[in-house]
């Protein structure tokens, strides 16, 4: 679904999804983000964080600056043409959501899913059933063994 989502964001919008993606962080914290943060929202590396937001400088998308707080770091604030550019592909990206995945589920499956993204938000991505390798596999693999054909 990803692929479908970036090629009709690049082909409608001229902006990849990994752009759209930073565009949406940073306006939701309110439009500016230091790179550290900006790289945990993103799932990225400090160092790839620093190529990816000079692309978007470059493009005009966003500035990055010396933190007021702390001269030694960094921060990506969003341009206006940033703004216009998330605004344009957000029609996009929400009509590609609603094509490629929300039409497969009904409203029964839409709130179940909400409800258990939303305790996985509230969880910190901390597994609930026991811990370490053992506790992993039971809870994404229903006691099955990945490793083998048989249940555990």
């Amino acid at each position: 679904m990803t692929r479908e989502l970036d090629a009709e964001l690049r082909e409608e919008r001229d902006l990849p999804l990994t752009w759209y993606d930073a565009l949406v962080q940073l306006h939701e914290a309110g439009g500016e983000l230091r790179m550290s943060d900006l790289a945990g929202r993103l799932l990225l590396s400090r160092s790839a964080t620093t190529r990816f937001a000079q692309r978007l400088e470059t493009a005009g998308l966003v500035v990055r600056t010396v933190a007021r707080s702390d001269r030694r770091g960094r921060t990506v604030t969003i341009t206006p043409l940033g703004v216009e550019k998330l605004r344009a592909a957000a029609v996009v990206h929400l009509h590609g959501i609603a094509t490629h995945f929300a039409c497969h589920i009904d409203g029964n499956e839409a709130g179940l899913l909400a409800e258990i993204l939303g305790r996985m938000s509230r969880g910190g991505g901390r597994l609930r059933r026991g811990g370490g390798a053992a506790g992993r596999r039971e809870f994404f693999f229903g006691g099955l063994d990945p490793g083998s054909e048989t249940e555990a």
